[in-house]
């Protein structure tokens, strides 16, 4: 996912999503309009300050929820790649999966079990505020927030995928039937039931006058089907590739661009009669240096192209993905889907025999499921 990099917390690289900003402003409107029914008496200002306060607790409130996901992850061995706040609340991103039920429950679990305790905290704040006579306005926020802790909380816990409940049904199901694949793939379906659903009760909700509810709900249930459906189409590609090497996918000794040639030379000599779409790029020793895709040519402005080498604009080796002829495809691909691009040199012996890109995965996938139409029907 996309994101403002802001440092590192606990070790941990933090991004921000420019979503983030609707979330604050939905947040302070919200708490800003209700207050004055929970705590009269006070100016408009006030309202709206306690409103920006309160909806700068509840994104930090959001932020320990994932980072709790990706501090249990990391314990437990877990890659965790980043941590990223934006419209929909937080995303922790793994670059792998956890070695057993046990341990994926556990991680799924941390989440909502963080903003349920952040919620009781909250509640337990506004009550010691009552007692000590402080204003309203501070006992209301404190009860806000602790109202919406456990709501997200509560809510994140309904089984489907890819809420964090979707991922404890996965646990329990890959622990009964023993099966990672077909426990994620259930919980994927589950998402997708969960996601018709909210999105029925958005339209009755919206018919009934509640419309601003309606469309949220409804705006949620898209997104849940959208990510569940990406996680079913994911699984379904890995099982059609499974038992496939990558080098039953890759285009074979791939061109190699000249790293001394200028961009417009290599287009004209090479890229106009060629069908790639990646080329390894080699200096005079013949040594494979890195690698030039068309998004890197096309970025050249046409008036440096005859001045700019390709060398130049080349992504350096340590920068590119490299895979072995005999490795798992399966594992190519999680390797990828971790932020490491969309291509893949293979590298045997210490010289470049394929590429690996997403057209060949595509073009694999479907060869495999025309071939094997049945292989996927887990649960069907």
């Amino acid at each position: 996912m996309h994101g403002i990099p802001i440092g590192r917390i606990a070790g941990l690289p933090v991004k921000v999503d420019w979503g983030v900003l609707v979330v604050l402003w939905l947040f302070t409107w919200s708490l800003a309009s209700t207050l004055p029914n929970s705590a009269p008496g006070y100016s408009t200002r006030t309202y709206w300050v306690a409103g920006v306060c309160g909806a700068a607790v509840l994104l930090a409130s959001l932020f320990a929820h994932e980072l709790a996901h990706a501090i249990v992850a990391r314990r437990a061995g877990v890659q965790v790649l980043d941590v990223t706040l934006w419209l929909f609340g937080g995303v922790t991103r793994l670059g792998g999966q956890a070695a057993t039920p046990r341990t994926a429950l556990r991680i799924a679990i941390a989440g909502p079990a963080t903003s349920l305790l952040l919620a009781a905290l909250f509640a337990a704040a506004g009550m010691e505020f009552r007692a000590l006579g402080a204003g309203a306005i501070a006992v209301a926020v404190a009860f806000w927030l602790a109202g919406i802790n456990a709501l997200l909380g509560l809510f994140n816990l309904l089984p489907g995928a890819p809420l964090d409940g979707g991922q404890v049904l996965r646990a329990w199901l890959w622990q009964r039937h023993g099966d990672q694949d077909r426990a994620a793939l259930s919980a994927a379906r589950a998402g997708r039931a969960l996601a018709y659903a909210l999105i029925a009760f958005g339209l009755l909700e919206f018919l009934a006058g509640a419309i601003v509810a309606g469309i949220w709900s409804a705006f949620i249930g898209w997104f849940i089907f959208t990510a569940a459906h990406t996680d079913e189409v994911q699984l379904m590609t890995r099982d059609a590739l499974s038992g496939v090497r990558v080098a039953d996918a890759m285009t074979a000794n791939p061109h190699a661009a000249p790293a001394w040639a200028t961009v417009q030379d290599f287009i004209e000599r090479y890229l106009l009669g060629d069908r790639h779409s990646a080329y390894p790029v080699k200096d005079h020793k013949g040594s494979i240096t890195g690698l030039v895709t068309l998004d890197q040519l096309r970025r050249v402005a046409p008036g440096s192209r005859a001045t700019t080498l390709v060398g130049e604009i080349a992504l350096p080796m340590d920068q590119v993905t490299i895979a072995a002829p005999d490795e798992a495809i399966t594992t190519l691909l999680e390797r990828l889907a971790s932020g490491h691009g969309h291509r893949a040199l293979v590298v045997d012996g210490g010289c470049v025999v394929g590429i690996v890109t997403a057209t060949d995965l595509t073009r694999l996938v479907d060869v495999r499921r025309i071939a094997r139409p049945t292989a996927v029907a887990y649960g069907q």
